[in-house]
């Protein structure tokens, strides 16, 4: 049932890192920088399109805090309400 994408986009994470972003007067290009991680990977993970891990830790230790704080697990039904969400904007976008 995967299309396109392998995860939706999820603006919820991509909200509490710009947030943690502007607290610092940082963008994602100086975050890239700092953790040495192409800002095109970066921006996928901040997301939430493509997962990592170890590229979450890391994040979440730049910025002193839990990962699951910053990047909360996902239930199935979440990732599918996330889907759904995300093929009606694309649907009013055309």
């Amino acid at each position: 049932m995967r299309q396109g994408r392998p995860y939706p986009p999820d603006k919820e994470r991509r909200i509490r890192i710009k947030i943690e972003l502007a607290q610092r007067d940082m963008t994602v290009s100086d975050l890239a920088r700092a953790l040495h991680i192409h800002q095109g990977n970066l921006s996928a993970i901040i997301n939430g399109t493509r997962l990592s891990k170890k590229t979450e830790e890391r994040i979440a230790a730049y910025f002193g805090m839990p990962r699951q704080e910053l990047f909360p697990p996902r239930t199935k039904g979440e990732l599918e309400a996330m889907r759904r969400a995300a093929a009606a904007d694309k649907g009013r976008a055309a």
